[in-house]
């Protein structure tokens, strides 16, 4: 496995991001695009996850790409944002479309999957309605549909459909597992989201899914499961928090975590990778 620092130029400014090859990727790997979280860079989510997603990429010979956001933040779909990347007007997407090309063109890539964790997980759902047709599957955690108004990508009717996965603690104190006024503290809200039962099932809806059905991976897991040609599925963590599962401690600030399971294991089966592609 490798580590490589790049910078390019996009929209006209100095971007940075991380990629991990493994050894031997092959003729044509599969792409993962990780998007970090609030205050976060590409460097804190391997970090933050155990390096259980560098460990993935390696055993799966998948190209891994954690890509920084400006000022630690991505420019994502909720309507209230206030950081620098939404004053700035900085164009996440066309940050996500270039390193999409440019991996397709350096390691001939074909499958492109994308996970994101809180404002990364905005960040992913943005490229759903905004990059419509760029990923095979996705996995959002910690992170819902902005409510009304504040869910505000620039292609609204964009969304085409998806497999998708989602992660959601009912302790997070920061994305609301029922809804309701997202952010950091009173003074950086991130305006009002769905309910994490509400963003699966518009997903759900759109992906033309079958009714769900329900089963327990873990003790503190209930998934929920739409199966369908374009599956959706969530995982609510009974009493955990803004987190994802690694078996890692965390800061005590977001929540509690486990070691029951790795979201990694799921992510691998979900998006399919180390197996033949169709």
């Amino acid at each position: 496995m490798h580590v490589h620092r790049r910078t390019a130029d996009v929209d006209g400014r100095t971007r940075r991001f991380l990629i991990i090859t493994p050894d031997n990727p092959g003729p044509h790997p599969d792409l993962l695009l990780f998007f970090h979280g609030s205050l976060q860079s590409g460097n804190v989510m391997r970090r933050f996850t155990n390096g259980t997603f560098d460990e993935l990429a390696d055993a799966t010979n998948t190209i891994l790409v954690y890509p920084d956001g400006v000022d630690r933040h991505f420019n994502d779909c909720r309507s209230i944002l206030p950081v620098t990347a939404r004053a700035e007007n900085v164009d996440d997407v066309a940050f996500a479309t270039y390193l999409v090309e440019t991996l397709q063109r350096e390691f001939g890539t074909a499958r492109t999957f994308a996970c994101g964790y809180s404002n990364g997980g905005q960040m992913v759902l943005r490229l759903l309605f905004d990059a419509p047709f760029t990923l095979t599957r996705a996995c959002i955690f910690a992170s819902t549909l902005g409510e009304g108004d504040n869910h505000a990508p620039s292609n609204p009717d964009g969304y085409r459909p998806t497999p998708l996965l989602f992660f959601h603690g009912t302790a997070d104190p920061y994305a609301p597992y029922e809804g309701g006024v997202a952010g950091l503290d009173a003074e950086r809200t991130r305006g009002r989201v769905l309910s994490a039962p509400a963003t699966v099932e518009y997903f759900a809806v759109a992906n033309g899914c079958h009714p769900p059905r329900d089963y327990h991976p873990t003790p503190d897991v209930t998934a929920t499961e739409y199966a369908g040609d374009f599956p959706v599925e969530l995982w609510t963590m009974e009493g955990l928090g803004h987190v994802i599962p690694s078996s890692m401690a965390t800061d005590p600030r977001i929540g509690p975590t486990t070691d029951s399971f790795r979201a990694v294991d799921k992510v691998r089966d979900f998006f399919g990778l180390g197996t033949a592609q169709s």
